[in-house]
């Protein structure tokens, strides 16, 4: 297929191969006309398209296939009705128009509306239709070229949509805007530049809007818009513009240029703004500045000011003048950089908080001056505030006080010497301290001191000071090698020389001045009765003009300095007499010191004491209740195993509570203790079985033992709970399975120990240690673990009251507890109890009897309701006759009645003003023979004093047995009786026995002071002679004279009378011995020889207990 030459290509090829033969024929069956104008179609690069035959057959070139997008190429052969159907009706009558009518069509931007990517859209063409001839000369179709703009026209269109809405806003803007083209000339003024200026449209465009610019200002204008539009550029001018009335006010014109998307120079737009007002407000501002700068530099203060922010923005001549550093080079923050380095963090940071605050700005500081020293200044400002409070500006001041800040540091200096020095104890470093402080503050290169030989006029300098690098003058050196001036030191006179070469004393020396850097200098003489003795001088390596206050600073220095080397020498001289006295006294300071923290401690302990007293009474008073109805039920409950079962079991909480409360005690110091002399070793190996039967078959037991092992003084119960408590915490720690071990021995704590230790007394101690292999305690909680509640095992183990409790015992029985413990490998505890020189005291059981009440009359005061139910109850079970009262007023209001009462029963702690000794002391004023019985869940001290009952007080602790309440009864009431006894004989004729005994040396031991002296008297009748002792231990005191007869009660407050018989016996005393008490018999063999008598006793049991025991 052979279209022409040139013109054969795949594409038409292609076409030409897929001819619809239903409207067209092959490409060689068609005419010559067509084939000749489709190869000149085909072969042109534009768009073309021909319309031919009747029908409008379409065929196209390849550059028109995109135009017809997907109708291509189906349409290609076809008729344009089929293809073309959405615009027929507009297209047919332009191909009619040429194909008919045969005439042309030429049209620009003709819009189209197609569907040529699957949707309709309106498209714009450049067209060109013309007809195409036949050579018959009738018309065969019509040619088609076209040229699509529809991007350009809707570029087109948005351009002009673009200008109409700046048209609008530029029209509606506050300020005058205008566009100008390529060439400057003005083409578009907006609404605002007519209604400012006046002008018409025709007036001001083009170049006329620079008419309306001052005369004045017009070149300047014009110049700067020509070359501005030269270089393409944007400008800022201001200039006067004539306003509609004539007036002419300021203006700012400014204008950036206008590129297309290919960059080519379109023009400019700018906008002219009003700016009248601020320009009289600056020029205002620059008046005012011009006077402000005037001002400020009329005065001899450095004056700056800053923006709101801080920016320094203004200094005058004389910041300049002082600092010589370049204008404009401290704007900002760089006045900063001139600030001495140690001054400028701190100026900085006081400056900064001004600024965030608003507080005035004052401080003093190091500037650099012109000459590159730096000098003190002080730097102040104040803030300027507008109208609604904001700052606007800051203005300042800088004011050189350096020589006032020079002598206020010399005065300073002077005035701290001797504080400065006042540790020093070496003259030589007052020496060095003084003459680096004149060094330093004076800024020379060298300060020394030398003391002088008058005779030899030589100087020995011991010590001087100099700037880095200078050589020091250490040594003797003589005077003459360096001036002659030697001379007016011996007459007092300062010697002053400002350069050595020019002063004639030091001119023919001043080659050797030079050499040690002493061009200028200062010496001050000092003198004594003796005559010249020392100098104090200062170097400087270049000519100096020394001051007046320069002088005067290191003549007043050279005084102090001289009397503080004195002084101290002297001092040091009395030191080595008194260093014995200063060892003692520093020796009496930590005694005073370790006397202060165990007050602290003990008063921390009263406090916790005092809680703990107030919990365990509470709690106390609750275990009593249920203690009282549980042995009330024992009785109801006889016989029914299974309820005696449960009440054992009850009984057996109530114990352990108990225990809990007397652990709380034992802390606070509260426990009425009750110490007996103990061998500790004895004591431990008789607790062997408990202690393995409480940590189990797990862990290994060793008990060592030492010999020769001393007896102490302490509660044998509270040394018992100690070492389980211990025992026990040891077993946990191990988890149930190592080694325990028990060591007790003799210790020796010294006064070296006790210094370092609160509450610990140098002297001989029983050392108890328990040692575990256990996890350790950690080294943040080894301090803590004494304190109440604290403790190291998991929650729900322990109370945290254990080592609590073996603190509080032994620091009351006045010992010491120490700690050691590292994690992993276990803990020692030591115990150390004082050591007691007396005979070990050896228990003995006493034979208690059966249970027994009376029918006495009783009054218990009891405050709590459930307690005293309890108590009335119990009392009543034992048959007497009961009364209640529930505080001490309603208590002295029964007994005020007249009722007979033979026992009060009263507890320790109850509500109300009146204490329960004050009722105790009123009542026994009513009712003389009136026995008083206290119960406490703790004591007082109102009737327990350093640990102990007062003498005479009888306590029953709660919570107490049914058994212990009858016993304690009868006890007070026999004691009552013996008291009663005794009064009724006073009157009573005694039939004492006719037989006669000799004249004995009676030691009589009663604690109860009325039975005491009654029974002394009794046997003064008798014809004997009376020693007295309250207690156990008056009774070891008093025993020291000849005595033939011990007469003691068995229950004596701080020692069993069978025990005071051991110890007067255990140094050798050979006695008889009668013991009173309210039992009936002597169960212990040890004391089978001795004679009981029982309370109440009389005149004639006494006898006859002496009679009998001097018959055996």
């Amino acid at each position: 297929m052979n279209t022409s030459a040139g013109a054969d290509t795949a594409w038409v090829h292609n076409m030409l191969g897929g001819l619809p033969t239903d409207h067209i024929g092959p490409f060689e069956q068609w005419p010559a006309d067509l084939k000749t104008t489709f190869r000149t179609m085909v072969a042109s690069p534009h768009q073309v398209v021909l319309f031919w035959g009747e029908e409008y057959l379409a065929l196209y070139n390849e550059a028109y296939a995109p135009t017809i997008g997907v109708k291509h190429p189906e349409a290609f052969g076809r008729p344009a009705r089929d293809y073309w159907s959405e615009l027929w009706d507009d297209l047919k009558p332009l191909l009619d128009q040429v194909m008919i009518g045969g005439n042309p069509v030429f049209l620009k931007d003709r819009p189209f509306y197609i569907e040529r990517h699957g949707h309709p859209e309106t498209v714009t063409f450049d067209i060109a239709y013309s007809a195409v001839p036949m050579s018959d000369g009738a018309v065969g179709g019509v040619l088609c070229i076209v040229s699509e703009t529809t991007e350009r026209t809707k570029g087109e269109q948005r351009l002009r949509e673009s200008e109409a809405r700046f048209r609008n806003m530029a029209d509606h803007a506050p300020v005058m805007m205008w566009v100008v083209d390529e060439i400057g000339s003005c083409t578009y003024l907006n609404t605002k530049w007519y209604e400012f200026t006046g002008q018409s449209q025709e007036e001001a465009e083009g170049f006329g809007w620079l008419d309306a610019t001052h005369p004045d200002d017009k070149e300047v204008a014009t110049r700067t818009f020509l070359e501005a539009l030269a270089r393409r550029e944007g400008f800022r001018l201001e200039y006067r513009l004539r306003r509609h009335d004539g007036a002419y006010r300021w203006a700012i014109d400014a204008a950036e240029p206008r590129f297309s998307p290919e960059g080519t120079f379109l023009g400019y737009i700018g906008s002219v703004i009003d700016i009248d007002e601020r320009h009289d407000m600056e020029q205002k501002l620059w008046e005012s500045e011009s006077g402000l700068r005037a001002l400020t530099n009329s005065i001899d203060q450095m004056v700056w000011a800053t923006r709101p922010d801080g920016f320094h923005d203004f200094y005058n001549d004389r910041w300049y003048e002082f600092t010589g550093v370049e204008p404009g080079s401290t704007d900002g923050a760089g006045w900063n950089e001139i600030f001495h380095p140690d001054d400028r963090d701190r100026a900085w940071a006081v400056w900064q908080d001004c600024l965030h605050t608003g507080k005035p700005y004052h401080i003093e500081y190091r500037l650099r001056h012109s000459s590159g020293q730096y000098r003190w200044v002080i730097g102040r400002a104040n803030p300027i505030h507008n109208s609604v409070g904001q700052i606007t500006r800051w203005y300042g001041t800088c004011t050189d006080v350096h020589e006032l800040k020079i002598a206020e540091i010399q005065r300073t200096a002077i005035m701290n010497f001797d504080e400065q020095v006042a540790g020093l104890r070496d003259p030589g470093d007052i020496v060095q301290a003084a003459v680096q402080t004149i060094g330093s503050l004076m800024k020379v290169s060298r300060a020394g001191y030398g003391t002088i030989d008058e005779a030899l006029e030589t100087v020995s300098i011991e010590h001087d000071w100099t700037t880095g690098g200078m050589s020091s003058l250490s040594g003797l050196r003589r005077f003459r090698d360096y001036g002659m001036f030697i001379d007016d030191l011996k007459n007092g006179k300062i010697v002053v020389i400002p350069d050595a070469e020019h002063d004639p004393r030091t001119r023919d020396r001043a080659v050797a001045l030079e050499a040690i850097s002493a061009r200028a200098s200062v010496n001050v003489p000092l003198r004594e009765q003796s005559g010249l003795v020392a100098v104090l001088f200062v170097n400087n390596s270049t000519p100096t003009d020394w001051r007046d206050e320069d002088v005067t600073f290191l003549k007043e220095m050279s005084a102090r300095l001289r009397n503080a080397v004195e002084r101290r020498r002297a001092e040091n001289e009395l030191l080595q007499l008194t260093e014995s006295l200063e060892e003692k006294v520093t020796q009496r300071t930590e005694e005073l010191r370790a006397s202060e923290e165990r007050l602290r401690h003990s008063q921390k302990l009263e406090t916790i004491g005092k809680l703990t007293g107030g919990v365990a009474h509470d709690f106390n008073n609750l275990l009593q209740v249920v203690s009282g109805n549980l042995h009330l039920l024992q009785k109801d409950l006889v016989g029914d195993e299974k309820a005696q079962r449960r009440l054992t079991n009850a009984m057996s909480g109530v114990n352990r509570g108990a225990k809990l409360a007397s652990q709380l005690l034992a802390f606070g110091r509260r426990q009425a203790l009750d110490p007996k002399i103990i061998n500790v070793g004895r004591f431990l190996r008789d607790m062997d079985d408990m202690l393995r039967r409480s940590i189990g078959e797990a862990v290994e037991i060793e008990m060592v033992i030492a010999g020769g092992l001393w007896n102490c003084l302490a509660d044998p119960a509270q040394v018992e709970n100690a070492v389980l408590n211990l025992a026990i915490n040891a077993r946990d720690a191990m988890d149930g399975q190592g080694k325990l071990t028990v060591e007790v021995g003799n210790a020796f704590l010294d006064d070296n120990y006790a210094a370092k230790h609160v509450e610990v007394e140098a002297g001989q101690y029983v050392m108890i240690s328990v040692t575990d292999t256990g996890c350790g305690i950690p080294a943040d909680m080894i301090d803590q673990v004494f304190e109440p509640f604290f403790s190291t095992k998991s929650e729900g183990k322990g109370t945290g009251l254990g080592l609590s409790m073996v603190f509080g015992f032994v620091k009351q029985s006045g010992g010491h507890v120490k700690i050691y413990s590292e994690v992993g490998h276990g803990t020692t505890v030591r115990i150390y109890l004082p050591r007691a020189l007396a005979s070990e005291d050896r228990e003995t059981p006493i034979a208690l009897g059966p249970i027994v009440g009376g029918s006495e009359t009783i009054l218990v005061a009891e405050d709590d309701d459930e307690v005293r139910t309890t108590v009335v109850e119990t009392l009543s079970d034992l048959g007497y006759s009961v009364l209640k009262a529930s505080s001490a007023e309603a208590a002295l209001v029964i007994i005020e009645s007249g009722i007979a009462i033979d026992v009060l029963f009263t507890d320790v702690v109850m509500p109300g003003s009146m204490k329960s000794t004050e009722l105790a002391k009123r009542a026994k004023e009513r009712q003389p023979d009136l026995a008083v019985l206290y119960t406490s869940g703790y004591t007082e001290n109102s009737i327990v004093h350093g640990g102990r009952l007062d003498a005479g007080v009888e306590l029953l602790s709660k919570p107490y047995t049914r058994e212990a309440l009858a016993r304690k009864i009868r006890h007070v009431l026999g004691n009552r009786a013996q008291r009663t006894q005794v009064r009724s004989q006073k009157t009573a004729v005694v039939n004492v026995p006719e037989h006669t005994v000799p004249t004995l040396n009676v030691l009589l031991v009663e604690d109860d002071a009325l039975i005491r002296m009654n029974t002394a008297e009794m046997l003064i009748d008798l014809g004997h002679t009376v020693l007295e002792a309250g207690s156990g231990k008056e009774a070891l005191m008093v025993a020291q004279s000849s005595f033939d007869l011990l007469v003691t009660d068995i229950g004596l407050p701080d020692v069993s009378g069978y025990d005071l018989v051991r110890e007067l016996q255990s140094v050798g005393r050979v006695f008889k011995v009668i013991l009173a008490s309210g039992q009936s018999r002597v169960t212990d063999e040890a004391f089978s020889g001795a004679t009981l008598i029982t309370k109440p006793y009389s005149q004639e049991d006494l006898a006859n207990a002496i009679k009998e025991i001097l018959g055996r």
